[in-house]
């Protein structure tokens, strides 16, 4: 309750103001095209060269992980900071890591409704959503086995071809860069779809958060109302997070980390 009432002070503050309203409080220099956020305000960042660093929420560093045999990570879901999920697509494969980025699992997405999977993500009951490319939502547990499954072909017209998944406050939401924002509830059940066009997005109920050149943009699932804050030197912008008081930028050379006063 306590940072719903931060996003919303925050948003509402930062209406009439431009980027200026954030300082910085720390820039990290780093080469990466891909970062995350858990709700502590840790960071996880993964090096060009496949490396994931882990930093508090004020850009220390604290771990580090480094395993090339799978090839490239391409997706990081922290959302439960005790079991970071870890996909490499190229190979299928899933791993999962404890708070200490030790390796606590690793598994590969062999079935062929899994295999080549687009996104994965966390389940809060201990599961993992996997949305395949034959556009089948499917939540599995750690020895693969199914536990629940969708289609979305006679659901959704057009069929999303989702950039990322996550589950956030019991909400399942697929994200379509080109699509929209499809929200369904713990059951499968298609709750909402928004028109925004982005990859990523976080969850704060009833506020929902994504990065839209040159913006963060916070909407109120509830009252319609959106707030947009413009973003310092959004030219070389990759990708935004938001936790607690802090903004987190991963630019091109480096990622800021910024906080609002």
């Amino acid at each position: 309750m306590k940072y719903i009432l931060f996003l919303s002070i925050f948003f509402n503050a930062t209406i009439a103001f431009s980027g200026d309203t954030l300082k910085l409080r720390k820039s990290i220099p780093i080469k990466s095209n891909y970062f995350t956020t858990d709700p502590i305000g840790n960071i996880y960042v993964v090096k060009l060269n496949n490396m994931l660093i882990k930093y508090n929420y004020l850009g220390d560093s604290l771990n580090q992980f480094n395993e090339r045999r799978n090839g490239k990570m391409t997706q990081i879901d922290a959302t439960n900071p005790l079991r970071i999920l870890v996909y490499y697509s190229d190979y299928s494969q899933i791993i999962l890591l404890d708070n200490m980025l030790s390796l606590k699992a690793s598994f590969k997405l062999n079935n062929s409704n899994l295999l080549n999977a687009l996104c994965v993500s966390n389940s809060s009951d201990g599961g993992i959503w996997v949305y395949g490319q034959n556009a089948n939502l499917e939540k599995i547990n750690e020895k693969l086995e199914s536990k629940f499954s969708l289609s979305m072909m006679n659901m959704l017209d057009p069929i999303p071809s989702p950039n990322s998944i996550t589950e956030q406050d019991r909400n399942l939401f697929v994200v379509d860069s080109i699509h929209g924002i499809y929200r369904f509830d713990q059951l499968g059940l298609l709750k909402n779809s928004y028109p925004f066009q982005t990859k990523e997005i976080q969850f704060f109920s009833p506020y929902l958060v994504y990065y839209k050149k040159p913006y963060l943009i916070s909407y109120n699932t509830e009252s319609f109302i959106e707030k947009k804050i413009l973003l310092p030197q959004p030219e070389d912008i990759i990708k935004v997070r938001m936790e607690k008081n802090y903004i987190y930028i991963l630019r091109s050379q480096q990622l800021d980390i910024y906080y609002f006063e």
